[in-house]
């Protein structure tokens, strides 16, 4: 593997290994610091608009400065985000509106950073030699990885360590994740060749009619975010609440992990299947595969159930996730990837929460099955779309754009 891919996903993995440690710690560190339950559910909702308007011009600012740079600054950005916390502690003392503000800053930065690396995609596969599923199957694996490791590794050290030193490691990954995207060729993910002739909202204008345009990417867009909507009701309610009813919060964590250990088998497995079957019929064998897991949640929301669907789904979510980005990669412009890709993780970021909320009002209304059955249905319903989507059936792999002329 060539020096281009191994900085790449060095620097990914430890970006991501700080965003998931922060998921845990900043949490922890409000209800220390505030005693109050309420602060941090109130930190984490004033971190979403921002992360989503984030991730709109974001993209923007990606197909304007280039993909290595905003990499870069989101990256120092959210090293410093994180870093401040442990100083206004020592010197001002954490309150309400310090976790407020500074969790807002470093969502301002993590999102366009995640974008920027999609971004980068198709730029380290080129650089590298390798087929750009395979770079997009091994970047997602990264991911159930640092979901795994994350929490893991910050709760050890929350056991072993003052705060502050954990909040500097952590500070440290991000940091960690700029060098290492700085040590890239220059050549890698260089501000592309055209520019956006127009700023501002005329320009998402433009990468929203360019996304509209794509029949692959727009499909692939409306079905990413429709597996956010039914994986979100699994992970954020119905599984906690399967588990809270007989007081087992190990067995959830176990069944968590044991979808991220399909996560990443789906991950690995997904650049060798595109390869030898191709793949649309990886797709139809993802969707199939996590329709089969979802509705084993929906037909026996029982802990006996819970660890093979959970296997069932983090494989199929796995073989799908990788190939969002390749599609995006193949068929939208180099002048517009920043603005489709930032268009899609804003759908994400929305999907993600309207899913939870519209589970729990059906789980407080109907019970946990309830729960599981219109979980199960939505998938469904999205799967059969997608199935029969004109932009999802040719998916082979198309030429590559050129490189930008230096």
């Amino acid at each position: 593997m060539r020096r281009s891919a191994v900085l790449y996903f060095a620097a990914d993995f430890a970006s991501l290994l700080g965003n998931s440690a922060i998921g845990l710690v900043l949490p922890w560190l409000v209800l220390v610091r505030t005693g109050d339950p309420a602060a941090a559910g109130l930190v984490a909702a004033a971190s979403a608009a921002p992360g989503f308007v984030a991730a709109i011009v974001g993209g923007a600012l990606i197909d304007r400065l280039g993909r290595r740079r905003v990499t870069i600054l989101a990256d120092v950005g959210s090293a410093v985000a994180v870093a401040l916390l442990p100083v206004v502690d020592a010197t001002l003392g954490l309150s309400v509106a310090w976790f407020v503000g500074l969790g807002i800053l470093g969502a301002l930065f993590d999102v366009p950073g995640m974008t920027a690396r999609d971004a980068l995609l198709p730029d380290v596969a080129r650089a590298s030699g390798l087929p750009i599923d395979r770079v997009s199957g091994i970047r997602e694996s990264l991911f159930g990885a640092s979901f795994l490791a994350g929490p893991l590794l910050a709760g050890a050290g929350l056991a072993v360590l003052p705060a502050p030193t954990v909040l500097w490691l952590t500070a440290g990954c991000s940091a960690l994740a700029a060098l290492l995207t700085l040590a890239l060729p220059r050549t890698v993910g260089a501000t592309p060749a055209e520019r956006p002739k127009q700023a501002g909202w005329a320009a998402l204008r433009e990468g929203l009619g360019t996304l509209r345009g794509s029949p692959v990417a727009l499909a692939t867009t409306l079905l990413a975010v429709g597996s956010v909507l039914a994986i979100s009701p699994l992970q954020g309610v119905v599984l906690p609440v399967l588990f809270e009813a007989i007081d087992a919060p190990g067995l959830l964590g176990l069944t968590l992990a044991t979808f991220a250990v399909g996560l990443i088998g789906g991950s690995l497995g997904y650049g060798p299947l595109a390869g030898r079957i191709g793949r649309r019929r990886v797709l139809v064998t993802a969707l199939t595969v996590s329709l089969v897991g979802v509705a084993a949640f929906a037909v026996a929301p029982i802990p006996a159930v819970a660890f093979g669907a959970a296997v069932c789904v983090g494989f199929g979510f796995g073989v799908l996730n990788p190939m969002f980005p390749v599609l995006v990669a193949e068929r939208i412009p180099e002048s517009a990837r920043g603005r489709v890709l930032g268009l899609q993780n804003a759908g994400y970021l929305a999907a993600f929460p309207l899913g939870v909320l519209l589970a729990g009002l059906v789980v407080s209304w109907g019970g946990v099955q309830a729960g599981a059955v219109a979980t199960a249905a939505v998938w469904a319903v999205i799967v059969v779309l997608a199935l029969r989507a004109r932009g999802l059936r040719d998916l082979e792999p198309v030429p590559a754009p050129a490189p930008p002329t230096s």
